[in-house]
Order: structure tokens, then sequence, then C-alpha cells
């Protein structure tokens, strides 16, 4: 029996089904704010600024209550953002030359962490709350940023993005920051991807 339908029709017809079944594309992150349509990939150098840190009042205290963020000590503070200023050196340092200071024709990487959230009970919960089982408790750990991308006094982009791990991903969970160190890496990969095919 000969096929009556049109090439076209055909054409559409496959193209619907495919757009049916395929999954959608995820943005890259939770936020992202452009002030300019210059391109980010034309940068050949970047500066790397120090993270900041701009965590909740409630993670640099004593906190009881398992919903609410864990406390986190200044050392793990500080701890957490030296591991992301290296991993964010390492990820844009595969592309770009990296230079000391900011400046024309420089795209600068302003990264403040805004939240930490612990895998296993922090050494402040441990102080706070002796009993604590460290061995049996477990958390959905990761990170929040807050990134600035820009130029001289220029700010090209602003990026916001809240990552937390799922506890059924099958995935052991052993140290305390496990959650937000592997975060730190993986976020500092798919920014130095969304500058790089951007």
């Amino acid at each position: 029996m000969r096929n009556t339908s049109s090439p076209s029709r055909f054409a559409a017809a496959l193209f619907l089904a495919a757009t049916m079944t395929a999954p959608a594309l995820a943005a890259p992150f939770d936020e992202i704010t452009r002030s300019s349509d210059d391109a980010l990939a034309s940068f050949e150098s970047v500066y790397i600024a120090p993270v900041q840190l701009d965590l909740p009042e409630d993670t640099r205290r004593t906190v009881r209550d398992i919903r609410s963020p864990r406390p986190v000590t200044e050392q793990d503070q500080t701890r957490r953002a030296e591991r992301l200023q290296r991993d964010l050196t390492r990820a844009f340092g595969n592309n770009l030359e990296l230079v000391d200071a900011p400046g024309e024709n420089v795209l600068t990487v302003e990264t403040t962490l805004t939240g930490l959230r612990s895998t296993r009970p922090t050494l402040a919960d441990q102080v706070a709350e002796v009993q604590l089982d460290f061995g049996s408790t477990i958390y959905a750990g990761g990170a929040d940023y807050a990134v600035r991308l820009s130029e001289a006094d220029t700010v090209l982009v602003e990026i916001e993005e809240s990552d937390k791990s799922n506890l059924n991903d099958g995935r052991p969970r052993v140290g305390t920051w496990q959650d937000a160190d592997r975060s730190s890496r993986l976020f500092s990969s798919r920014l130095a991807r969304y500058v790089r095919d951007n």
C-alpha cells in the first residue's frame, strides 16, 4: 500500500514526537541576571577574587533543631571558602589565563558562600551536644552561592545557586563536608563552562 502522507507532515510528526519525549533542558543555575549582552566567552583572562562568606546567623550559633542550618565553626567556614577558591581557580584555569588583579579585558569572578550544609554533625554540633552520634547521623549536605561576573566596574552577570544533595542517591557519606565539597567542585566546573559557552 502506498504511503500518501506528505514529507512535510511526516517531518512535523517526527519533530513533535521528539519534543514530547525529550527531557527539557535544565537551566544552568537557579537565578541568572544578565546586565550586559557582552559575550563572556570573549574574555581571555580571568581574576578569581577571594571567596567571601555571608552565612545565615543560625550557622554561627548553637542550633539543636534538626530543620535549622547546622552550626559551623569559623575554622570550617574558612576551610570551605578556601576549598571553593581552589576549585574555581582550577576550573577557570583550564581555559583562561589567571591574573592577579581585575581590570580592562579581564573577567572578574566574585563568589560568596551564602549557605553551608554538612553531611555529618559538625564540630560545633558535637561541642553543643556531646551525645550526638556522628556515626549514625546523616544530613543532606550542600552549599549556596552568589556570583558576580564583571569587567572593571561593569557588572555583566549575577548568579544565585542553591545546591542540596539527595540522600537517596546511593552515595556513601563519610566526611562531615563531603556533599559541600562535591558541590564546590561541580559548581565551579559549571560556572567555568557557563562562561566558556556564553
